[in-house]
């Protein structure tokens, strides 16, 4: 009202189709949910990358520099833990987002991400001994085993969980009212949605991911060249709904056998994504959170960790992510084709060369070099494309100038 009908009314008509846009698409979905845990992905993608540079060997001499200065150790370990917290109790970030995207409590689907990827050490450190039943201590309900399936780092699970808990509540606070509302409602919503998501929507999402990656398995060995490409351009997609964690049991049983390729493809895939945020903070306005946001996503993917780069640019510009998976698949088959394989864990990004068997590193950075390069092409003649259209880079948030929005005691605006 204080902005003014005129003003209130020019605004509403643009708007409306973006957001039927969002309702009929799970793109939209996803980027609803995660753009606002941005500034999360980038602190905790920048704190890892810090701490791998610190504990990985080879970086400033054939040891580590914790190794050489045993005074970081400690130092070092705090980093991490600032960092890998984000992504290992992601589910909590993601269910308070996305029950707040959906129309239910927050706080109910932080408290059922909470659940989710807690529950096995639960269970483990005996807090709860009822829970530690006899005959190996795990914990099943009507023959499923709840604690076998592993929901760190998850996007897809808990955004599917919190959508049904947003149906439970809902129904919930039709069928009970007055003051049993407030004591009923979230308790029977937590009930219901932890039945389902432990019994139905976990153990399908799990049973779909290992189908998964049997079958990239399968291809991969069969197809040699063809299928380094089909598991380079899958891999960025794999991260984007969370699943790829899921292959971290695969890939220890492939290390176990003397070598993985997961982990050779999963750096040049990171890479990959780092060259497509380069080009567009390159493309974006001086000083503008675009180009900042690039920067320091694209740092992170450097070293290792993608998900500031995807959730931040590639995902939400779209075209940046076709770039970085394009380039991730040409990166794929260069590796399938050498035969580049992994011994051990590492940093899957520049650093990653260390866990690289001897003889096939430099291949690995030629690989993830080629993928970087075409990645940031690609993207850099996109938003030629556009620029020479017209068209700004960021359709989701253009730039322009902001509505009015009223600040309580007066009318001002919103700065960003």
């Amino acid at each position: 009202m204080a902005v003014g009908p005129s003003a209130a009314t020019a605004g509403a008509a643009p708007a409306a189709a973006p957001r039927r846009r969002r309702w009929l698409s799970l793109l939209y979905v996803l980027m609803d949910v995660i753009v606002p845990l941005l500034p999360t992905f980038v602190a905790g993608g920048l704190l890892l990358a810090l701490h791998n540079v610190l504990s990985a060997p080879g970086v400033f001499a054939p040891d580590s520099l914790v190794a050489l200065l045993p005074w970081l150790a400690g130092p070092a370990s705090l980093i991490g833990i600032l960092g890998i917290g984000v992504f290992t109790l992601l589910p909590v970030l993601i269910g308070f987002s996305a029950a707040t995207r959906f129309g239910a409590s927050p706080y109910l689907g932080a408290a059922m991400g909470a659940a989710l990827v807690a529950a096995p050490f639960i269970v483990d450190s005996g807090v709860l001994p009822a829970l530690r039943l006899e005959g190996g201590g795990s914990w099943a309900i009507a023959g499923v085993d709840v604690l076998g399936i592993d929901y760190r780092g998850a996007v897809v699970p808990v955004i599917a969980v919190s959508y049904v808990l947003t149906l439970v509540e809902r129904a919930c606070n039709r069928l009970i009212g007055g003051a049993a509302r407030f004591l009923l409602v979230p308790m029977l919503t937590l009930l219901v949605t932890g039945i389902l998501a432990f019994l139905a929507i976990g153990p399908a999402m799990r049973w779909i991911g290992d189908a998964f990656a049997d079958l990239i398995v399968t291809i991969y060995d069969a197809a040699g060249i063809a299928g380094g490409v089909v598991f380079g351009a899958v891999y960025p997609l794999l991260v984007v709904t969370g699943t790829h964690q899921g292959l971290v049991s695969l890939e220890l049983s492939l290390l176990a056998d003397g070598g993985s390729f997961i982990f050779p493809i999963a750096g040049v895939a990171n890479l990959a994504q780092a060259g497509a945020c380069f080009a567009v903070a390159l493309l974006a306005r001086r000083h503008s959170r675009l180009r900042t946001l690039a920067t320091g996503a694209g740092l992170p993917a450097v070293f290792g960790i993608a998900e500031p780069a995807i959730f931040g640019v590639t995902l939400r510009l779209q075209f940046p992510l076709v770039a970085a998976v394009i380039a991730s698949a040409v990166g794929g088959g260069i590796l399938a084709g050498w035969h580049v394989e992994a011994i051990t864990l590492g940093a899957a990004g520049v650093l990653g060369v260390a866990s690289i068997a001897p003889g096939s590193g430099g291949m690995y950075l030629v690989a993830g070099a080629a993928a970087a390069l075409l990645a940031f092409a690609l993207t850099f003649a996109w938003g030629q494309v556009r620029a020479r259209r017209g068209l700004p880079l960021d359709d989701v948030d253009p730039p322009g100038p902001r509505a009015p929005a009223v600040r309580p005691g007066g009318v001002g605006t919103l700065e960003t």
